[in-house]
């Protein structure tokens, strides 16, 4: 609200006469542009300039108000009825050239100012309002709404306004005229909307319009609300109107009472998008009524605590010497656990109020279950390859749901979303590796594993209660950016890394010419290996990858698209990984069933929970296990802390709080039972966590001279999607290893992809890349663009793409003891941002590639 001030448009004034217009003439470079060229125009020029362009064709001068709306088509009829008529202010008999000319037939005065939001505390004016439209609301609600012409649904609005109201004896045709400028029935004479004051520039809210008629049909203000199905467009600055607010005042009154204040009365609680969000699941005039009245209440607790806030700063700045402040190091972890325990139980129960939340809790819950479950499959089968079966799919699985059910139950920030990653296979297969030097035979692993997992959970509780989360305050959008894009690289390259091995072992190894096969049998062992060369496999593979991105993409695009209504739109879209793998598995499951693709395995000795035996380590075991334990700390701190970072992001509107301290500790007690049993290793996970709370949301959309935003109204901070999916995922034990070995390996690496495509438009640095291919003057208008020179934008990305090709190399280098150092890698994007990027670019416009999210 604070961010918000309201647009005001008035004194739209008529002024012509008929068959006489003042115009002037556009300089223009092609004598065959028509109306709707952009050509600026001047009112003030002389005859003598006339003169000199008095063979170019005319075209009309029309200014239209930020908050009009008009009826296009009645424009368009009105040029037509008027490009046949000569403009008579010269003086001049009509010649065959101006048949064809367009000239204006009248002239429109707009005139813009901002009014301040309504104090709700201190202005009793606007609860006398607000309680006078609480005793009889009058509401026409969106399933009753069947017009579509902007003068059709006012005049159903005051129509209904006169039913309820008969006493008013209301003149409906002057009540029109007061709101509907003329004839032509396009203009609106007055109107108030909303204004954001966002980084991308001045921003109209759309969504709604308050319509100031004066009029002397009305004695004293009277309002009249209607709650649009589906957004409507009346024109320039009113391309999605959901709630048209119609106010009508006499013409004479007092200040306060004007039509005007009363208008600002309501733009004020219709600025808010949570009271937006919830009017739109109203259905009668009395919850329509509650709605209002609780927002009224809550905006006087907020300006009474701003004044408070306020009135404290000042005491505080006139105090002679400053208070001390002495902190303990255990009391962020305190305020996280006060902070968010008292939503807690709000967080199961408190989003289970309508339809809507609750589509919305079951889509998210599918997805989660799909995007955490096939990871931790295909992590399973590399986790079997590394350390020869002894961690193996279904560890990974169980390991999915004891630590993603306790993070549900324990976490602070219970939206960000934990589960094993590749840094922690590469971390499990450097520790078998490392362990193979104290036994051969791979017996002291779980051991070793044991130690080095204790050890980290060690430290991360350390992390957590000593408060060392608040170093992330210099973790900046472009650190938190360059990681997360590395994540969606890595799962394109995993991906492509098993497509191009499964080509070298069943395609291009395989020469099936004569001569080949004959050589290939003179040796017993070849023949096995030329009966498993099938070169469809491979092709398949390819296949099934790119359809599951392919249908997943289309689908997951399908809210863009113009069929159904916005609502279905988005429900279709939110089941979008759910149907790309059900199609990846009937494709390779059923219609090429003939052929075989790989399938995992299982050990099926080894128990779901088995305690770990410690066996006497030596010395040099346990100072490596407390080595490796601090290296994989780090990481663990890192990728925790950005995805709280990128989840509390403040355009997500969360409401409940931040959780740093609280999340540390939790991760780390998740890890030391993990550790005890054996399981893999679990942390915060990218993009796993801002696309989970993208599900939850209600989205609003915008369009900004042609450029599509995107405006997150509402975030339903729910623990049941977490608790419900990790549950469902411990239920999948009981299907290993049928019917889950159905799902096709590709399969798998194909929602990788499409995870990593999917979560690439939330980050500015891959809108910044496309920009450098991009035509320049079809730039989209946003802040950076506005605000900072190209080459500076250029520069900046690519001080960002070296930063990101760094973390590359490290992580995707050969050598697996070079990974180990991958989490100090990510530690130095912090002091580059602090350090050395400011003195390569100036603060200013740092500010605008690098400000708030």
């Amino acid at each position: 609200m604070s961010n918000k001030q309201i647009n005001f448009s008035d004194e739209i004034v008529v002024d012509a006469e008929e068959g006489v217009a003042e115009t002037t003439r556009a300089k223009r470079a092609q004598k065959d542009h028509g109306p709707n060229s952009n050509s600026s125009v001047d009112t003030d020029s002389d005859s003598d300039e006339s003169d000199q362009e008095e063979d170019r064709p005319e075209r009309p001068v029309y200014s239209t108000a930020l908050n009009g709306a008009q009826n296009w088509n009645k424009l368009s009829t009105l040029w037509k009825v008027t490009a046949a008529k000569k403009n008579t202010s010269f003086g001049e008999s009509p010649t065959e050239g101006d048949l064809n000319a367009h000239s204006c037939s009248q002239l429109y005065h707009t005139k813009r100012k901002s009014l301040k939001l309504k104090n709700y505390h201190n202005n009793a004016r606007a609860m006398k309002d607000i309680e006078k439209f609480l005793a009889q609301p009058i509401v026409l609600f969106k399933n009753k709404m069947h017009r579509t012409q902007w003068e059709e649904i006012v005049e159903e609005m005051i129509i209904k306004l006169s039913k309820e109201k008969p006493e008013l004896n209301l003149a409906i045709k002057m009540a029109m005229k007061s709101v509907i400028s003329n004839e032509a029935d396009y203009l609106i004479p007055e109107s108030v909307q909303g204004i954001t004051l966002s980084p991308y520039g001045p921003i109209t809210e759309q969504s709604f319009i308050v319509v100031v008629g004066e009029t002397k049909a009305v004695t004293d203000s009277q309002v009249v609300m209607c709650v649009l199905e589906q957004p409507f467009n009346f024109g320039n600055g009113a391309e999605e109107i959901r709630f048209i607010c119609l106010v009508f005042s006499p013409k004479k009154t007092k200040h306060t009472k004007s039509g005007v204040e009363v208008a600002r009365t309501y733009a004020t609680l219709l600025s808010d998008d949570r009271l937006r969000h919830n009017l739109l699941n109203t259905n009668s005039p009395e919850r329509f009524a509650h709605e209002f009245e609780m927002e009224c209440h809550r905006m006087q607790k907020e300006h009474q605590k701003r004044e408070r806030v306020a009135a404290a700063k000042i005491s505080k700045e006139n105090e002679t010497i400053p208070k001390k402040k002495h902190g303990i190091p255990v009391i962020g972890l305190i305020q996280d656990i006060k902070r968010r325990s008292k939503h807690y139980v709000h967080d199961y129960i408190g989003d289970l109020k309508d339809c809507t939340s609750i589509q919305k809790i079951i889509s998210t819950t599918l997805f989660l279950f799909f995007s955490l479950l096939l990871p931790s499959i295909a992590f399973g089968v590399l986790d079997a390859h590394y350390t020869d079966g002894k961690i193996d799919v279904q560890n990974v699985i169980v390991s999915q749901a004891l630590g993603g059910l306790l993070w549900a139950l324990f976490s602070g920030q219970h939206l960000a979303v934990i589960r094993t990653t590749i840094p922690v296979v590469i971390y499990t297969k450097i520790i078998y590796l490392i362990s193979k030097n104290w036994a051969d035979d791979g017996s002291f692993f779980y051991t070793f594993y044991a130690m080095v997992g204790l050890t980290n959970a060690v430290f991360l509780v350390i992390y957590g209660i000593s408060g060392i989360s608040k170093v992330m305050a210099y973790c900046s959008r472009s650190t938190e950016e360059i990681f997360g894009l590395f994540i969606s690289i890595a799962f394109i390259v995993d991906s492509v890394k098993y497509i191009v091995k499964e080509f070298d072992l069943y395609y291009y190894s395989c020469d099936l010419s004569v001569n080949a096969t004959m050589n290939a049998v003179k040796r017993a062992s070849d023949i096995a290996e030329a009966a498993d060369c099938d070169q469809t496999k491979p092709i398949l593979s390819l296949l099934l990858v790119l359809v599951t991105v392919y249908v997943g993409v289309v689908i997951f695009n399908f809210k863009y698209s113009p069929f159904l209504n916005a609502d279905k739109r988005v429900i279709v879209a939110d089941y979008a990984l759910v149907v790309a793998v059900a199609a990846g598995t009937v494709l390779g499951s059923y219609v090429f069933r003939h052929i075989e693709l790989d399938q995992f395995h299982v050990n099926e000795d080894r128990p779901l929970f088995k305690v770990v035996t410690f066996e006497s380590p030596s010395a040099g075991a346990v100072l490596s296990a407390i080595g490796l334990g601090f290296l994989m700390s780090i990481l663990f701190f890192m990728e925790v802390n950005i995805a709280a970072s990128v989840v509390n992001n403040p355009a997500n509107k969360l409401k409940k709080g931040r959780a740093y301290h609280q999340d540390m500790v939790v991760i780390g007690l998740i890890n030391a039972i993990m550790s005890i049993f054996g399981l893999p290793f679990v942390h915060g996970s990218l993009p796993h966590s801002p696309l989970h709370v993208r599900a939850l949301a209600d989205i609003e959309e915008h369009i900004d001279n042609g450029n599509l935003t995107e405006n997150i109204v509402y975030v339903r901070e729910t623990r049941l999607t977490t608790l419900i999916s990790n549950i469902m995922i411990g239920a999948c034990v009981l299907m290993i290893p049928y019917p889950l070995n159905l799902i096709p390996i590709p399969v798998l690496y194909g929602q990788f992809v499409f995870l990593a495509v999917t979560s690439l438009g939330e980050f500015q640095l891959w809108e910044r890349l496309v920009l450098i291919f991009t035509e320049q003057s079809l730039y989209p208008p946003i802040h950076y663009v506005r605000k900072v020179p190209q080459k500076i934008i250029h520069c900046f990305t690519f001080l960002q793409i070296v930063q990101l090709v760094g973390l590359c190399l490290i992580s995707f280098a050969g050598s697996a003891y070079l990974k180990m150092f991958f989490p100090f890698a990510i530690i130095i994007l912090m002091p580059i941002r602090e350090k050395i990027l400011p003195a390569l670019i100036s603060e200013r416009h740092l500010h605008w590639l690098d400000g708030e999210h």
